[in-house]
């Protein structure tokens, strides 16, 4: 008996779909991981390249629920453009829908404001197989009318906004409404009507390993909407949580763990509070999701160990792709009671020159040789006073996500922190600071701006 009635309830709400096209869109609880699935100007806003998988199962136990699968990728293309693409499979009772579409975005910097548009073509196959259907009118004609099939196109745009931790987003699904007709008699088909999408959240930075991030989505068409309130909790980008409650139907928890910047995997669990939830025990979602970015290149030293810095002999750093390579050079300095009275005034000197010749690879944490000189002599200066401290800060300019800029921040002190101590600084003497693009010192919508902001400021202190 229960499942003639669950197989019921599922033609039925097969049923209603087909004559007053009512919710169109797939169901999901984990946009916030993968938000270029609801709107296209995400396409390359990350500055990565991601790829994101994600399964559905509505209404646990109840047989005929819907099940979504997704699969999409997008990327950044030169500084402004995005591209991206998804393939769809969802399935409710004997109604399928099968589709595939593309998306190119195009972003814009205003100083610290950022912003994206997006748009979206695809095409779309409806299948309605009413062979598995409980039957009350064996005249019904979808039932007389067989398996029937129908397509067309569909079209999106998407707007983006981000401002610091602010991050506002809408987009309209089925921009060009269309209508597919099957082969019933005296039915009309299936049409889709124009949804929006609107999404916002902020991000509070706690402190530099916990931030909290709440968060609000609309879904809708005319005359029927949906809510979501969500908040999540990040911890140094590894782990992030949180809960929402969705209008209409109930409270939704989700978790997810990033593995070494480069994998993805989430889950979020949807407990129904009204209308199915005597028939079911809730939907369930899962997400995999791969990162490539180009800042994310491991730094490996060879045979490190076997170096031994001499009096008259400094140790060079060449970085590479995926390897720090060491090398032998001249001397600079010769070991002698003179050289070690540097006072206070040269090391300071020694800082602000190598920290103004100080220049990496365009978008990368790899330091240029024509900037190593300085260097030297700053590892000079270390050598000889083992009394001085320093204290290296990372700063960028705003092209790119805040992510995506505190991390590169961070890999530039790193790479010069690991340049002095292959050349036998302690390291312990070295402090690290980053920043990202949070604090500028020129306006970030001039060339001459972007250069000033992209800096690593060198300051010293007295050691104990």
């Amino acid at each position: 008996m229960k499942k003639f009635v669950r197989n019921t309830l599922i033609v039925a709400s097969s049923m209603l779909a087909i004559q007053t096209m009512a919710q169109q869109t797939p169901q999901s609880s984990v946009y916030n991981y993968n938000r270029f699935a609801l709107n296209p100007a995400y396409a390359g806003a990350e500055g990565c390249t991601q790829i994101f998988f994600s399964h559905l199962n509505q209404w646990g136990k109840v047989e005929g629920a819907p099940v979504t699968s997704l699969l999409s990728v997008n990327s950044r293309l030169g500084k402004n453009w995005g591209v991206g693409g998804s393939m769809l499979i969802d399935k409710v009772g004997m109604l399928q829908q099968i589709a595939a579409s593309g998306s190119v975005s195009y972003g814009i910097r205003l100083g610290a404001h950022n912003i994206r548009l997006g748009l979206t073509a695809g095409y779309y196959q409806f299948r309605v197989n009413p062979t598995s259907a409980v039957v009350f009118d064996m005249a019904d004609n979808i039932v007389n009318g067989g398996s029937q099939s129908s397509s067309s196109i569909n079209t999106e745009i998407g707007l983006m906004y981000r401002f610091k931790g602010l991050d506002l987003g809408v987009s309209s699904k089925q921009v060009i409404q269309t209508f597919s007709n099957f082969g019933y008699t005296n039915l009309d088909g299936y049409g889709l009507k124009r949804h929006i999408i609107a999404m916002a959240g902020y991000k509070f930075q706690i402190n530099q390993n916990l931030a909290l991030r709440p968060s609000a989505m609309y879904k809708g068409i005319p005359q029927i909407s949906q809510f979501d309130f969500n908040a999540d909790v990040m911890y140094k980008d590894f782990i992030q949580g949180g809960l929402g409650y969705r209008t209409g139907v109930g409270l939704i928890g989700r978790v997810g763990i990033n593995i070494q910047d480069l994998f993805f995997i989430g889950y979020a669990y949807e407990a129904p509070m009204r209308n199915i939830a005597k028939y079911s025990s809730g939907s369930h979602e899962v997400i995999i999701g791969l990162k490539l970015c180009r800042n994310k290149k491991s730094v490996v030293v060879e045979d490190i160990a076997e170096v031994v810095p001499k009096s008259d002999t400094i140790v060079r750093i060449e970085y590479k792709i995926d390897t720090l390579v060491v090398e032998r050079v001249d001397t600079v300095f010769i070991d002698s009671p003179q050289n070690r009275m540097v006072s206070n005034q040269e090391a300071e000197r020694v800082l602000d020159l190598a920290a103004k010749t100080l220049e990496f690879e365009n978008d990368k944490a790899i330091i240029l040789k024509k900037s190593h000189g300085e260097l030297e002599s700053l590892t000079n200066i270390m050598l000889l006073r083992t009394d001085l401290k320093i204290r290296l800060e990372g700063h960028t300019d705003n092209q790119g996500s805040d992510e995506y800029n505190m991390e590169l921040s961070k890999n530039r002190v790193q790479a010069v922190k690991d340049f002095l101590v292959a050349n036998g600084v302690d390291p312990s003497r070295i402090d690290l600071q980053w920043y990202g693009e949070s604090k500028p010192i020129s306006d970030n919508g001039t060339e001459e701006g972007k250069a000033r902001n992209r800096r690593v400021l060198m300051n010293y202190v007295l050691g104990n």
